[in-house]
């Protein structure tokens, strides 16, 4: 049996380890989506910032319309290429086919090289068109290479003259296509863009002729034209119907 005196000693030492061990902090809570999100109060409140296109400095990005989750129309508004701070428009994004908010098909979608020089596009269903890369210099525009109508014409040059005049009742449209995710379709090098185009007529394997090309070029940014054109045809086969 512990003695009184025992039992005194025993209580003063468990009061002196007590005083030299640390309070455990209480956990701190993680900070929530919303507060990370980034704040951009000069933006317009019909539009909303794409983060994937802001560029590497942070001063530019494009705009997307605000989606209107209830009614699911198109707000009829273009994509904008911006300063975000002071905010300024430098670019109305021509637009195409399809709508415009963040994710949509038809939606501009942005690739940067450096600050100075910014690739943009549009989705579509099966690819990526309407390439068109700006040069930035003080904060304007300097330079459009509209690069997208130099493309269509490897293209429709071998459509016409290989498939319409072989058949020329079929449907005269063919898709480009950029679902492959081992294929870069559009990337800078130094001064220069890469690309590598795949285009067919018949993405969904639909039976009948079938029409394909390739195209992998260098786009060099300070002559605006290309350096290096590889044009392949496929080969036109008939699709079988499926049983």
């Amino acid at each position: 049996m512990i003695g009184p005196e025992h039992m005194k000693s025993l209580i003063v030492l468990a009061a002196l380890l007590m005083s030299f061990v640390s309070p455990i902090p209480a956990q701190e809570e993680s900070a929530s989506p919303a507060a990370e999100k980034k704040s951009y109060p000069e933006v317009p409140k019909e539009y909303e910032v794409g983060e994937s296109t802001v560029s590497p400095n942070g001063r530019f990005a494009i705009l997307y319309p605000v989606r209107n989750e209830d009614s699911n129309g198109d707000p009829g508004l273009p994509n904008l290429l911006v300063r975000l701070k002071p905010y300024a428009v430098l670019q109305e994004i021509e637009p195409g086919d399809g709508v415009t908010w963040k994710g949509g098909r038809g939606a501009a979608d942005a690739k940067w090289n450096g600050n100075d020089w910014v690739a943009v596009w549009h989705h579509r269903k099966w690819g990526d068109e309407d390439l068109v890369v700006y040069e930035i210099a003080n904060d304007k525009i300097k330079r459009e290479e509209k690069i997208w109508p130099e493309v269509v014409k490897y293209f429709d040059r071998d459509w016409q003259t290989r498939y319409l005049k072989k058949y020329p009742k079929e449907q005269d449209s063919y898709t480009f296509r950029a679902d492959n995710p081992d294929v870069v379709t559009f990337e800078f090098k130094s001064r220069s863009l890469s690309l590598n185009i795949l285009a067919e007529n018949r993405p969904n394997l639909a039976p009948g002729p079938h029409w394909s090309a390739e195209l992998h070029a260098v786009w060099d940014l300070d002559k605006a034209k290309f350096e290096k054109v590889d044009f392949k045809p496929g080969e036109i086969e008939v699709r079988k119907q499926l049983e």
